[in-house]
């Protein structure tokens, strides 16, 4: 099954973190396109500048178990989850990895909801993923990638760095 996934971190070493993410990603799946680095101020909170880069990838597992992996990936990469029930927020992180979309469309149930509901509205998503795959219809809105990019309302700075 095809997945579209963004990577991010804003602890350092950034792009040593990045780097481990896909080296792990890449044990379960073929990885088809990887986007250019791209860093970002912090979306929803204040903090250190995000790396932020999106993956097409290729793999067998479904959404949940593939959920189950990414999250066992940032925890062996030191993410701190909050148990504070009055958390209600973004923080730092040295990975963060979230399923954007996948080729069946729509999934949703009480884990994981596909397409992300926040990728629309985020720059740092839609820029890496444009480069990858422009013309990827959202299956809620019914537009291109590059049609959401053109319409955000996302005042945040992203500037394209490099490949990793």
């Amino acid at each position: 099954m095809i997945y579209f996934i963004s990577l991010g971190s804003n602890e350092e070493p950034r792009t040593w973190f990045l780097r481990k993410a896909i080296e792990f990603i890449s044990e379960i799946s073929q990885i088809e396109k990887v986007s250019s680095l791209y860093e970002s101020e912090p979306w929803g909170f204040s903090g250190y500048p995000f790396l932020n880069m999106c993956l097409k990838i290729n793999t067998e597992l479904p959404p949940k178990s593939l959920l189950n992996f990414f999250k066992r990936i940032e925890m062996i990469l030191g993410r701190k989850i909050s148990k504070d029930p009055f958390f209600q927020g973004y923080s730092d992180r040295p990975i963060d990895i979230d399923i954007l979309f996948w080729e069946k469309g729509i999934y949703d149930d009480e884990e994981i909801t596909i397409p992300h509901p926040l990728a629309h509205k985020r720059k740092f998503i839609l820029i890496p993923l444009a480069e990858i795959e422009e013309n990827l219809i959202h299956p809620i809105f019914l537009k291109s990638i590059s049609d959401l990019l053109e319409e955000i309302d996302d005042d945040t700075w992203v500037i394209k760095l490099k490949n990793l």
